[in-house]
């Protein structure tokens, strides 16, 4: 029998690649439509499990949202209807959850033992969702990710080559520190998960999974901005202005340890430097889409 798997989003940038790489592997993959599975519907979920019945759920609705002002409800519902309704069905879960869970610790990397302290609405609401997971569903993966980026979508890059190409003053925060993580990176891993848990792996709880590259905001913004020097795409000149304050609204330190998913799973990581101008290219080119269509 071929193993369902069951993904919550394919709107998201998140959901895009996860989608992207499932369509590579032998899942039968299912994506409930809208008129399938409504969530604002507390019985359409359990509904809708005991029909497809999946082998598992990769969960990341609400994960880009999350970020956004007001943005977190549906992460929060979604998690709390998805450890009720897994739990009850017996389905294993992996839930996407985020770096933001820490900052009040004043670490400067954060392993999975590590208590949460979020500074933020965002890091609170993440924590919340974790935590409905945790308490309802023993057979869960909670993944947390450090800074996501992507040629989609609203992250640290785009919003950088939006600035950069357009000529705009740049501020970036030299005491953040990260290891930026392509999408299609923590799909990745996500999806080795998933092959795992297939093949039987009784691992459980949270892992962290980063690139092997950390860095300032500074030096990531630096690096961006010599690629675009060195490839020519620049038409005016930028400038980057630096703050040199701890911020008030993001953990000081967005790097995670990765111990339990390399120990766990085997899983390496890897860099983000050599996935960057193929993004930057992709970005330039859904641009370019954009615009002939207007």
């Amino acid at each position: 029998m071929s193993f369902k798997l069951l993904l919550t989003d394919v709107i998201s940038p998140l959901g895009r690649a996860l989608e992207h790489e499932l369509e590579r592997e032998p899942f039968k993959l299912l994506v409930p439509a809208v008129t399938e599975l409504d969530w604002s519907d507390i019985r359409s979920l359990p509904a809708y499990l005991d029909k497809h019945q999946p082998d598992l759920v990769i969960n990341c609705r609400g994960w880009e949202e999350a970020f956004h002002r007001g943005g977190q409800v549906a992460l929060v519902s979604t998690a709390r209807q998805l450890a009720q309704a897994c739990s009850n069905a017996r389905i294993p879960l992996i839930h996407l959850s985020s770096y933001s869970v820490f900052g009040g610790d004043g670490k400067g990397t954060h392993s999975e033992k590590d208590t949460p302290v979020p500074l933020t609405d965002i890091g609170r609401a993440f924590i919340e969702a974790e935590q409905v997971i945790a308490e309802s569903l023993p057979k869960h993966i909670i993944l947390r990710l450090s800074w996501v980026i992507g040629a989609y979508g609203d992250n640290l890059l785009t919003r950088l080559l939006s600035a950069f190409l357009a000529g705009a003053s740049v501020t970036v925060n030299r005491r953040l520190r990260g290891a930026p993580t392509a999408l299609s990176d923590a799909a990745r891993v996500a999806i080795a998960m998933a092959k795992q848990i297939q093949c039987g792996s009784e691992n459980w709880g949270v892992m962290h999974y980063c690139s092997s590259d950390a860095c300032t905001e500074e030096e990531f913004a630096e690096q961006l901005l010599q690629l675009l020097i060195q490839q020519q795409l620049l038409t005016a000149e930028p400038s980057i202005s630096l703050i040199d304050n701890d911020p008030t609204d993001e953990p000081l330190s967005a790097i995670l340890g990765c111990r339990r998913a390399r120990d766990y799973f085997g899983i390496q990581a890897r860099s983000w430097r050599p996935s960057l101008l193929p993004l930057v290219k992709q970005w330039l080119h859904n641009r370019e889409q954009i615009k002939a269509a207007q």
